[in-house]
């Protein structure tokens, strides 16, 4: 059955359309025209004053909607996760398994194949995102230091096995790692993400040549910028490698936000790395063994370490408009399009195109609610 949606402006991906409408047939893109070629203009639904743009992609979501992945490794936790994402307009994400026993590795790697089997990507789940545990302690941030080990080949083999089934992001300090380690997990098509690491520049820049594709949460948790040790922060800067942030005003200054879109305007994507509060009125919930407590939008644990944030898609959104000053357009796709080209989606998610999949919401331009389409 086809249909015809239309708004104040349609972003395809590169522009801010007007006086266009999304034609849909099956759930997929049929055309993007301009509506005085429509051939029934009384079909076409009006979105008003609203956006039409591609729905929002996650690639950092610990949980939402009162769960957590690493507190129940479930299908229920994924749907429940899925139905709190599509509320504020983000109908893809990557579920993240923050540093735990290796056992619950293997169980949330099991989770999402079966998941896979019976959906694929349809239904909201990108792949898996496995936040640890081959980390730097001295960067380990809210991460539990009793789970953080060594990588093995046997437990790398483990993890790569799975990714004939789906995508696999794997966050790791590069400065634990073997050379051949990390061409292992590359040459098996592993999403290598530079984190929670205090690796020299030198190191990070020897992982980034094999390969590794983004780094994790940039500016936290990572080696810091000085004048003779450049560390992971410049090595981001001074490559193409992607990279996510998180744009809470709390995690990260306006300024290093502001200074990733000058220098990295193609390669930064909006993350929430939201845990369990998130779409909640909650107060407080545990977290990597410990009690977090929420309060002026900060999750933190009893010593303030941020653990986690709570915040929404469309409110990173709303703060890099409205307080760091970046353009829309830009803004939409660090949110959709360079997201899904880090996952390997670009061919079919992340753009209003013909042949794309009709992951479509209606962003309101005043308050910044989304409506699924």
């Amino acid at each position: 059955m086809q249909k015809a949606y239309t708004a104040k402006y349609i972003f395809d991906g590169t522009n801010l359309l007007q006086d266009t409408a999304v034609v849909v047939k099956d759930d997929t893109i049929d055309d993007v025209i301009p509506i005085n070629k429509l051939a029934e203009k009384n079909l076409v639904k009006d979105y008003g004053d609203c956006i039409i743009t591609a729905g929002f992609i996650d690639l950092q979501l610990n949980g939402c909607g009162g769960v957590l992945f690493n507190d129940d490794i479930s299908h229920n936790t994924l749907e429940a996760m899925y139905q709190t994402c599509l509320r504020y307009g983000t109908t893809s994400f990557l579920p993240t398994l923050i540093t735990c026993d290796f056992k619950d590795v293997i169980m949330a790697l099991e989770t999402i194949k079966s998941w896979f089997a019976l959906y694929g990507s349809k239904r909201g789940v990108l792949g898996l995102h496995l936040e640890g545990p081959f980390f730097s302690k001295i960067k380990k941030g809210i991460h539990p230091e009793q789970f953080i080990i060594p990588p093995t080949d046997e437990l790398l083999a483990q993890i790569a096995a799975y990714q004939k089934y789906f995508p696999i992001k794997m966050t790791i300090a590069p400065e634990v790692f073997m050379p051949e380690q990390m061409k292992f997990l590359i040459d098996n098509k592993i999403i290598v993400s530079l984190g929670h690491s205090n690796a020299s520049y030198a190191e990070a820049e020897a992982a980034i040549k094999l390969g590794a594709k983004t780094s994790t949460h940039i500016f936290n948790a990572m080696s810091g910028l000085t004048a003779r040790n450049p560390g992971l922060i410049a090595a981001i800067l001074n490559t193409n490698i992607y990279t996510g942030v998180i744009a809470d005003m709390l995690h990260v200054d306006k300024a290093n936000i502001q200074l990733l879109n000058k220098i990295k305007p193609k390669h930064t994507y909006l993350v929430t790395d939201a845990v369990t509060s998130m779409g909640t009125d909650m107060t407080e919930f545990e977290f990597a063994g410990k009690t977090i407590y929420v309060k002026d939008g900060m999750c933190f644990d009893e010593n303030n370490t941020l653990a986690g944030a709570n915040i929404t898609m469309p409110r990173a959104v709303a703060n890099c408009i409205d307080i760091c000053g970046i353009d829309i357009t830009q803004v939409l796709n660090m949110a959709s399009l360079i997201p899904a080209q880090v996952m390997g989606y670009g061919d079919n998610l992340g753009k209003i195109q013909r042949g794309y999949t009709a992951n479509l919401i209606a962003f309101n331009l005043k308050n910044y609610i989304c409506q699924i389409i």
